[in-house]
Formats: C-alpha cells, structure tokens, sequence
C-alpha cells in the first residue's frame, strides 16, 4: 500500500533513525576511543532533537487515534511502547553508567532495535493505521504531526 501523505514526514524521519542506525553498525566495530565518543555524541543528540520527539508525537497523535479501533492490548500498541520504552531505558542507561564496554554493547543493541522498530512500524503500524483510520482523522493526524515535529526536514 502507498503510503499516506499523513504519514510522509513520520517515514521522513525514520529515513533518517535509519542511517544513524546503519552509522552505528558500520562504524562502531573500528571505532577507537575518540571516534566512540562522537559516535556516542552524536546518539545522544540526534535522541534529543529527533528520536524522542518523533516517538511523542507517534504516541500522541498516532496511537492515541488508532486505540480507538483496536484494544490498548494489540500489538500495534504494545509493541510501538515497547520498543519506544525499551530505547529509552537504553539510551537512559548509557547515560547513567560510564563503562565503555557496556556502552559499546548498548549503543549496538540500540541500533538494532532502532532499525527493526523502524521496518515493523513502516511495514505493519502504518499499514494498520491507514487502513484503520478515515480520510479526516488521517488529515487531523497530518495536522497535529506537522504541529509537533515542525523542524523535520526531507
């Protein structure tokens, strides 16, 4: 299914959740100490700027309507929470504690759920949601997107 213009700038931003991933994956397996620190940086920023505010906005605008066609249980729910708490904690985590080993470890399971998270909601949560949701909700959903993620830039 095509994907909904309601929908392009939340795909816009995974576009880039994405290539942070594939960055992570290339190259944290060569990195040294220094190139570790800027990748880690780099994490910390984009979860502030970007990351965090799309998984609101996901959960505000996007969730909050399709919730209103399938129970709380549903797996579209419970897995879009899940993973959203699950990098959460990660990123949490990574702060909290300095061990480069153990950060090395989490900022790789980070990618990896980043990017599973990424193809499930792509493939299944927002095949759902356009499915589910009519023509003015998925306009009201654009609306409030745009409203809450105003600096996504294509």
């Amino acid at each position: 299914m095509k994907r909904h213009a309601q929908l392009v700038l939340l795909s816009w931003d995974h576009h880039h959740g994405l290539v942070l991933a594939l960055r992570i994956r290339r190259e944290l397996a060569g990195a040294d100490e220094t190139a570790f620190g800027r990748l880690f940086a780099d994490l910390l920023a984009s979860w502030d700027a970007r990351l965090l505010p799309h998984f609101r906005a996901e959960q505000e605008c996007l969730l909050a309507r399709l919730v209103r066609y399938v129970p709380k249980d549903d797996e579209l729910i419970t897995r879009t929470l899940h993973d959203h708490l699950s990098m959460a904690a990660l990123i949490a985590t990574m702060r909290d504690r300095e061990d480069s080993e153990f950060r090395v470890d989490a900022i790789h399971r980070f990618a990896e759920t980043l990017r599973a998270h990424i193809r499930w909601e792509e493939e299944v949560l927002f095949e759902a949601t356009q499915q589910r949701l009519d023509e003015n909700e998925m306009l009201a959903l654009g609306r409030d997107i745009a409203e809450r993620l105003p600096g996504i830039s294509r």
